[in-house]
Order: structure tokens, then C-alpha cells, then sequence
């Protein structure tokens, strides 16, 4: 494949989701080519699953007010903080070396993320864990307090979490790579806990999760974990091409916008409890 490289940088959560999507629709139809793109959020968000009913996972009262965004995804899995990291999104028609199924495709990506990694002198595990239906299903369990097949970790702690959705002819994977912080804010705003819960929560995200910057003492800016992961892809691609643009075409960034306005910014998407497909 000839993939296109896109970097967004921040953009709010609705224009997030809706870009990712308008590229995934326009790789299923044929507009638009395989694509990578790496961005942030701004302002930061929590982002929840598809399957997901919110208002088990997250407190809208203490939300409000306290600057953070939110919005669902299209993907599945579950609750996570977007705040100073690297999301990755790869969008790609099911041919070629892509054409496998939902971990073929997991391993694939995760190899090349482990790449990247490694020019970062960060050495990751890939992990053999499954989520469990029981676990899927439980509230007040935030993607980052465990690792699914094919996650990246480092000494066993939670680095990188994915998600991912698909039609016949595409897939859309997207996930967070947290750069500059843990998820334990993320205990604040679950609903429904006493606070003793809400301190052993906060405690057992400390234990599994870790970003980039703790794993190597410094800071680490946004450009120079996305030089580094590119080139993974590269190295790990090797029979790939890849080129870099400046922006979307005017027909996805149009597309992107109207999704961002009727969907992703709606009540009715970002509350409203889904009862369609199951989504990964």
C-alpha cells in the first residue's frame, strides 16, 4: 500500500472523531487512500466506547466545570483520558497485508508502534491478555486498568491502549499513547463510588499505567514522539511506501466538519445508550 501520513495536531473531540470517521468512509468507497494520522486534544477529553452507557462510567456533574471534553468514539472498548499524548489512527482498506481479521490487524499495528517505541529507546511487550465478557461489561472500569491482546505495556504497566471498528471493506484503529501522564485522574469522575473506591481506583490506575515521560525521566514533546513512531511504521513496513501532507482534502475536512456538527457534538450520540453492532 501507499500510505498517506497525516499529523493533526490538537483538535477538539467532535472534529477528532469526525475526521477519523470521514477518512474511514472515504478509504471504504475508494476516495481515500490508506491513511495515518497522529493528533492530540484539545481541550483535553475523556472519550468513551461505543458500547459503552456513559452515565455509568462518567460523572457529568463533576465534569462540568472542570475544563475536560468528552465525546464517544466510534471504536469500541472503553473509558479513557486524552491529555498530552499521541492518538494514532489507522485507516485502511482489508487487502493485502491488511486483509487479516481484528487481532491480525492489532498485531500488526502494535509491532510497528513497538518499533517506533524503541527509537525512543523504550523497550515494549506486546500483551497476551484478553477482557473478559464479564470484565467488558462491568462499570467504573477504565480502559487503562488492564490490557487487552496485543497492547503494548512496559514492566507490565499499561503504555498504549487501542480500539477498532470495521465494515466489509474497512477497518478505523485508533488508540492513545500516553505521553506525559497516567490515567489516574480518570478516578475523579467515575460515578457511584465511595471515596475509599475512588482511592484504591486512583491507586490500582498508578500501578498499571505509565507514560512516556516516567519511563524515561524527561520530557518528551508531541514532534519527537511522532518522528519516532512514523519511523517505526517505516522500519516495520518495509514493503510499504508512505508520504506526508499538510492537511485532509477539502471533501473529508467538509465531511469531517459536518460529522463533527451532527454527531460527535450531539447529546444524542454521546448519551444515548447503543444497542447496534458490538464494536472492539
Amino acid at each position: 500500500m501507499n500510505w498517506r501520513v497525516l499529523i493533526s495536531g490538537k483538535l477538539d473531540p467532535y472534529l477528532n472523531m469526525g475526521l477519523d470517521e470521514a477518512i474511514y468512509l472515504g478509504v471504504a468507497e475508494g476516495s481515500s487512500p490508506p491513511t495515518i494520522r497522529f493528533y492530540d486534544w484539545q481541550p483535553a477529553s475523556f472519550s468513551c466506547g461505543y458500547n459503552q452507557d456513559i452515565e455509568k462510567e462518567l460523572d457529568f456533574s463533576r465534569l462540568e466545570g472542570s475544563g475536560y471534553g468528552f465525546v464517544r468514539r466510534p471504536t469500541g472498548g472503553r473509558l479513557v483520558l486524552h491529555e498530552d499524548e499521541v492518538t494514532y489512527a489507522v485507516i485502511a482498506r482489508r487487502v493485502g497485508a491488511m486483509a487479516g481479521n481484528i487481532l491480525d490487524t492489532y498485531m500488526r499495528i502494535s509491532t510497528a508502534l513497538a518499533e517506533g517505541l524503541k527509537k525512543l529507546d523504550i523497550g515494549v511487550e506486546l500483551s497476551k491478555g484478553n477482557l473478559s465478557t464479564e470484565e467488558q461489561k462491568r462499570s467504573a472500569n477504565p480502559c487503562f486498568t488492564s490490557s487487552s491482546r496485543f497492547e503494548l505495556t512496559y514492566k507490565r504497566k499499561k503504555l498504549v491502549g487501542s480500539a477498532q471498528t470495521r465494515n466489509s471493506r474497512a477497518f478505523l484503529q485508533h488508540g492513545s499513547i500516553l505521553r506525559t501522564k497516567n490515567q489516574v485522574r480518570v478516578a475523579e469522575f467515575v460515578p457511584d463510588i465511595t471515596e475509599d473506591d475512588r482511592l484504591r481506583l486512583a491507586a490500582l490506575l498508578d500501578r498499571r499505567t505509565i507514560s512516556l515521560e516516567k519511563i524515561l525521566g524527561q520530557k518528551l514533546c508531541f514532534d519527537r514522539v511522532v518522528d519516532s513512531l512514523l519511523l517505526g511504521f517505516i522500519t516495520a513496513w518495509q514493503e510499504e511506501k508512505f508520504y506526508q501532507i499538510a492537511a485532509p482534502d477539502e471533501f473529508e475536512m467538509q465531511r469531517a466538519k459536518e460529522l463533527a456538527f451532527k454527531k460527535y457534538s450531539t447529546e444524542e450520540w454521546n448519551k444515548k445508550r447503543m444497542k447496534r453492532e458490538k464494536r472492539v
